[in-house]
């Protein structure tokens, strides 16, 4: 998962296509499964080119931001990168209806709020941020709630 800031201080998210088998609709970071042989950062951005066609080179990783666990059990490693500007990048119609360029600061001043979720033999906080009519939420929203805790403490 790719959690790409440009420089005026936005975040990369998609709204997914409809007709996905899995979180069809629902707005996330670029992202997918690690194939053999790579690191989650390669991932991240092998993921980012083949959803929007974000150029690797355009993104810069600057680490890794908690590891989160999805409501089927796996360990997602998000990568945070930083994006010297807002590239142009295109949806790929199987998987993305839209690119979203999200404000942090807007998704900061949200009125958040979480929900306990069970699924799967699992039990998990579920995080919701609404943002201009939308619900941002799901794993999404709990690599962001961990962002934004990350960046509030930082400042």
């Amino acid at each position: 998962m790719l959690v790409a800031v440009s420089p005026v201080g936005e975040l990369l998210l998609t709204q997914r296509t409809a007709h996905l088998p899995s979180h069809a609709g629902q707005i996330a970071f670029p992202g997918g499964r690690i194939e053999p042989g790579e690191s989650p950062e390669e991932a991240a951005l092998r993921e980012a080119w083949e959803e929007v066609a974000l150029a690797p080179e355009r993104a810069q990783p600057l680490g890794q931001l908690p590891a989160v666990l999805s409501p089927h059990g796996f360990h997602v490693r998000p990568v945070l990168a930083w994006l010297d500007e807002r590239p142009r990048v295109i949806p790929n119609p199987d998987e993305v209806s839209e690119v979203l360029w999200v404000p942090l600061a807007e998704l900061a001043a949200a009125a958040a709020w979480s929900e306990w979720r069970e699924g799967g033999g699992l039990r998990r906080k579920v995080w919701h941020y609404p943002w201009r009519g939308r619900d941002v939420w799901g794993l999404t929203a709990n690599v962001l709630h961990g962002l934004l805790e990350h960046l509030c403490d930082a400042g």
